[in-house]
């Protein structure tokens, strides 16, 4: 019984390739990140103030749920135009990118702790409501999975006929 070494089928210079798609698209998918959260940062403290989380945290996960959604199902459709990128730009976009742009964790500071950086009491639970954000959490965990479903619909109408691949490349219909 022999193991395969999963880095035997990528060279080190395809994954070291692959790793620069990712990390570029990182960068640019946080510097985004932050963009949106500063031009959010007036509705949060207006319309959010209840909350310790800001409405560009909200924004930026469920926008990157649904464009990973969508993104992902037309790239993987013959007869697209992203279908047509190189495995390397939709690392970039995907995981790179659209990853960092949606961090979860984000999201858990930001339920966490709001302004309130460091490490006290009242960090780890929202000021006596942990409850609110767990629940909060859950929510936008549900939300999320719907609006990537609604991006993968959307893009399967969309798209010319052809078969779409899963990311494990499963033909689906």
């Amino acid at each position: 019984m022999s193991v395969e070494n999963p880095g035997s089928k990528h060279p080190a210079h395809l994954l070291f390739a692959d790793g620069i798609a990712i990390f570029t698209g990182g960068m640019a998918g946080t510097w985004a990140r932050w963009v949106l959260d500063s031009c959010t940062l007036s509705i949060s403290k207006s319309y959010f103030g209840w909350v310790a989380i800001t409405f560009g945290v909200i924004l930026a996960n469920l926008m990157g749920a649904f464009l990973l959604g969508y993104f992902k199902t037309r790239a993987n459709r013959k007869g697209t135009r992203l279908h047509r990128l190189g495995t390397r730009i939709k690392l970039g976009i995907t995981t790179g990118f659209l990853g960092a742009f949606t961090t979860f964790s984000a999201f858990g500071i930001a339920a966490v702790s709001g302004d309130n950086t460091p490490l006290n009491s009242d960090f780890w639970v929202l000021n006596g409501k942990f409850y609110f954000a767990a629940t909060l959490a859950l929510i936008l965990l549900v939300v999320g999975v719907v609006c990537a479903g609604v991006g993968y619909r959307l893009a399967i109408k969309d798209t010319p006929e052809g078969n779409a691949k899963s990311g494990r490349g499963q033909v689906r219909a």
